[in-house]
């Protein structure tokens, strides 16, 4: 199908950039609670065994567009690609509210939460237009394993998280994560670790203020 294809074969300048694992099925797809895909795009996630996972980033052409200027037949293509820098076999949960993409997975050092930053209106063109360019890696991915797929930058990583609270969770263990516009909520089982007295329960829910750490990619 031509959506398998966009997915096999991905390009960048006329230079040709082959999809990690493009036959793996997509496990799930990503959609705002608040906007509609024509507005913001959605995001699809896939898995492998062997090379980790991988997302999608699918927004139309037009999206920036004032709505009468839109086409009506403006169909979906692939904008960014992410080869998420975790574990490959971790099961990572994912959040998209059509600005903030958000990642709970684990790496080679622990748990961990990536922050990223999607271009979905021109609100946000000034952000992007002032963020420095970061450099290539040897896999032509930008940090937190970024690729954008067009001239203009849809996909920024901005921030990764680390704390005693993400911890405790064995790779049998459900990772759960539910986020809004400044908290994270994820589960723990390093409840005790958070608090100073010692006394708090180990299992439980711990909430993140991303506004405390949204400066650089400083550890929380």
């Amino acid at each position: 199908s031509s959506i398998q294809d966009d997915i096999a074969l991905l390009a960048i300048g006329g230079e040709e950039i082959p999809h990690k694992h493009p036959t793996s099925k997509i496990s799930q797809i990503y959609l705002p609670r608040h906007l509609t895909a024509q507005k913001c795009g959605f995001v699809t996630k896939q898995r492998n065994p062997d090379y980790g996972t991988t997302l999608l980033l699918w927004q139309t052409p037009s999206m920036f567009l004032e709505e009468a200027a839109r086409s009506s037949d403006d169909r979906f293509k692939i904008t960014a690609m992410i080869n998420v820098p975790l574990s490959a076999q971790c099961h990572p949960e994912v959040h998209y509210d059509g600005r903030r993409l958000l990642v709970f997975g684990k790496d080679h050092i622990g748990l961990i939460i990536l922050v990223y930053h999607v271009l979905g209106t021109r609100f946000d063109q000034d952000e992007f237009n002032d963020s420095k360019k970061t450099k290539l890696n040897a896999k032509g991915e930008e940090s937190g394993g970024v690729i954008n797929l067009e001239e203009e930058c849809r996909v920024k990583f901005v921030n990764r998280i680390r704390h005693a609270g993400l911890d405790g969770l064995a790779y049998f263990d459900s990772m759960l994560m539910t986020a809004n516009e400044r908290y994270v909520v994820i589960n723990t089982k390093a409840g005790h670790l958070i608090g100073c007295d010692g006394r708090n329960a180990t299992e439980g829910l711990f909430v993140i203020d991303l506004e405390d750490s949204s400066n650089g990619e400083a550890e929380t």
